[in-house]
């Protein structure tokens, strides 16, 4: 009989148990509604401080304010008595002076930002002079500090703030409006400035980094194991470089000295909020504008002979985050780390393309490097790569300009080539002085923002094949490109059908800035359905940041450049034992890789590829972290980025009531008088326990 009331008291606590987690959670759905669509601001770290954003442990909390003008922040610093607030700013006053008012203030312990339009005018979280401590004029007298040109003028270096509080983007309209309307108008809004009563909206805003102080101290305690499950702080930023020759060669190839021409572009970008990195001026117009000049050279690449120097088209990435890709190549080329041995000594020429959307003048803009001009022999070598791209342009509607001679290279991955060795060497963008891009490493940097997208979004193909404007100025800048590499390399004038293909810049610009569930992505990636399924889920474009680190693989933009640049100066061969679905890092001569190819007539089925090339991948991943004695974290040699890693619940934006304070005390009064009461019924109970429960004894004496 015992034994049976045992196992009643069991059931009875597991019963107690279930019921209150059930009840607990229909309280949690109940109190609580979560935005979802939140993207935050996050921290990364360098080798002399922390940046971004984190929050307490538990989150912050604070009563929900709109700021939508001067009146609302003004009553909310000098008036709002219910502090801490969480502010909910406007992309329109989302600005450094908005958000340091609100610091000043001490009264806010959070800011949510409004995805919703009208964008303003400019906005750069970047600073004004991008890259100058790692860059070719650094501490230089004439040219550092950006002392002629200030490159990013509408720069308010917000990303490099350390910020003590949470900040995060709403990009749902739905959410915003229920914030908006649900939240603030229904329960915070003062009536004619006069505060509300409680019950008031209040948020609860978590994104807990785990990173802190600097990149070498937050290294050192993730290699420093304290355990058998050791935690990890940050992990430093990099990833993969996409570099591809285009002529074929024999097995038995050396590069000569000063026997390659470089064309290069730059893969990343950053912005202040987690996964929103569009980058369509800042750099996807200069990759487009790249990748089309390599199919249209690729269609002539017979026309190179043993006397034509070789063409290296070189995608660099983490150049964002103080020239991660450029610098990891330089140390590569001086460990023998790549295809050929490459080595600056082969290189003979640099052509960089960088932003290229938003024309000064109607115009692409050639720069060039004061210092290297200093040698003779190279200034003369410049002028001759100048006046030969000039000439081109001429027969372009006289699409280029060469900017003064006096003026230093805007922040380009030339300058990191430069600062090992001096050779000729020239960057096209868009800008003769100023950016002409108004959302530099901005959320605001969008297909929209360029012109590049179709005025009807509800074509049945989305705007994939409409060329827009923006399709036909790439179209013009790659056509541009592709004959000034072909007369630097074969020495000799590039044909007239040496032309850019229109469509295939539309395409490209669809896929990377507004859709990768498109025909172009389709044809190229692997023929498994693992990599079909992934490309047709997404909604929305791959980022255009470097991410952290990984050994065992990249990027999807990585792997789409590679996968692009492989199809356009690629040959179809049908080798398939030596064919792979997998990018990766390697310095074998040739390198063969599956396609998914077109569609077959029957639109089902796609004819499968194999393509023979000169196009892998090298790393972008500092050589600061692969020695463990590294000591110059303060020399500004190589990038020390990393980011801070957190938890998977970390992350967190939710809405909730709150009442008084008096209604709080009341319930805690309340819960400490239940309390006490229940620990003095069982106390009472302990005691009456032989006369209440007596049933066993009784039993046991019966039987």
């Amino acid at each position: 009989m015992t034994h049976y009331y045992r196992l009643c008291e069991c059931f009875i606590a597991y019963l107690v148990a279930f019921i209150s987690l059930s009840v607990s959670e229909r309280i949690s759905s109940k109190t609580y509604v979560i935005v979802s669509g939140n993207a935050a601001c996050i921290r990364r770290l360098n080798g002399t401080h922390q940046v971004g954003c984190s929050s307490e442990v538990s989150g912050n909390v604070g009563v929900l304010h709109y700021v939508n003008d001067t009146d609302s922040l003004d009553w909310l610093i000098n008036s709002g008595p219910h502090e801490p607030y969480v502010a909910l700013l406007t992309s329109l006053n989302f600005n450094r002076d908005t958000v340091q008012k609100l610091r000043n203030s001490k009264k806010i312990s959070g800011i949510i930002v409004s995805a919703r339009t009208p964008v303003p005018d400019s906005f750069s979280p970047a600073d004004q002079c991008p890259g100058n401590s790692y860059g070719l004029y650094h501490n230089d007298k004439d040219f550092g500090n950006c002392k002629k040109v200030t490159w990013n003028e509408d720069g308010n270096g917000m990303f490099f703030e350390d910020f003590e509080f949470p900040i995060s983007l709403v990009t749902n309209k739905n959410e915003t409006d229920y914030l908006i309307n649900n939240c603030y108008l229904k329960f915070n809004e003062p009536i004619q400035g006069v505060p509300r009563e409680y019950p008031l909206c209040a948020v609860q805003m978590k994104s807990r980094m785990s990173a802190a102080k600097d990149s070498e101290t937050c290294m050192r305690r993730t290699l420093t194991a304290t355990n058998l499950n050791p935690d990890k702080y940050c992990d430093p930023l990099g990833d993969k470089n996409v570099i591809g020759f285009l002529k074929d060669v024999p097995n038995e190839y050396k590069p000569d000295s000063k026997s390659i021409i470089m064309a290069v572009a730059r893969m990343d970008s950053y912005s202040l909020f987690e996964n929103i990195y569009p980058s369509a001026d800042n750099h996807v117009s200069g990759i487009v504008a790249l990748l089309a000049a390599a199919e249209a050279i690729g269609k002539v690449k017979h026309h190179f002979t043993n006397d034509s120097k070789d063409i290296l088209f070189t995608f660099l990435n983490g150049e964002a985050f103080d020239y991660i890709g450029s610098s990891r190549m330089i140390y590569d080329m001086d460990n023998n780390a790549l295809p050929l041995k490459l080595k600056m000594d082969h290189i003979d020429k640099i052509l960089e393309v960088n932003q290229l959307a938003f024309r000064d003048e109607g115009k692409i803009w050639i720069h060039s490097d004061p210092l290297s001009r200093r040698e003779p022999n190279i200034s003369t070598e410049i002028d001759e790569m100048i006046n030969s791209i000039l000439d081109i342009g001429k027969n372009l509607s006289d699409l280029v300009g060469a900017v003064d001679q006096s003026l230093p290279l805007p922040p380009s991955s030339t300058q990191k080539f430069l600062q090992k060795q001096k050779i000729p060497a020239i960057v096209l963008t868009d800008h003769k002085g100023t950016f002409t891009n108004k959302y530099y490493n901005s959320r605001f940097d969008l297909a929209r923002s360029i012109h590049a997208e179709a005025p009807d979004t509800n074509r049945s193909d989305g705007g994939y094949d409409y060329v827009t404007d923006q399709a036909k100025n790439l179209t013009d800048a790659a056509t541009l490109l592709a004959k000034s590499l072909y007369t630097l390399a074969t020495n000799s004038t590039a044909p007239d059908t040496l032309t850019a293909d229109v469509s295939s810049v539309q395409h490209m610009l669809y896929c990377f800035l507004i859709s990768p569930n498109c025909e172009l992505f389709k044809e190229i990636i692997p023929p498994a359905n693992e990599a079909f399924n992934n490309l047709v889920s997404r909604t929305s474009p791959y980022p255009f940041y470097v991410s952290v680190y990984s050994s065992s693989g990249s990027n999807n933009v990585t792997r789409l450049i590679q996968r692009l640049l492989t199809r356009y100066v690629g040959s179809e061969v049908n080798q398939t034992s030596a064919c792979t679905s997998i990018e990766k890092v390697s310095t074998q001569l040739y390198n063969y890789l599956w396609m998914a190819g077109p569609l077959n007539p029957d639109n089902r089925t796609r004819s499968v590829t194999c393509m023979k090339n000169r196009v892998t991948q090298t790393k972008a991943y500092s050589p600061a972290f692969e020695n463990s004695d590294y000591h110059g974290w303060n020399t500004f040699q190589y990038s020390t980025w990393t980011e801070s890693s957190w938890k998977t619940n970390a992350i967190l934006l939710r809405i909730f009531l709150i009442p008084s304070k008096a209604m709080e005390v009341g319930i805690l009064c309340a819960g400490i008088f239940v309390t006490l009461a229940s620990l003095g019924l069982v106390y009472l109970i302990a005691r009456k326990s032989s006369s209440l429960f007596s049933l066993d004894n009784e039993t046991e004496v019966t039987s």
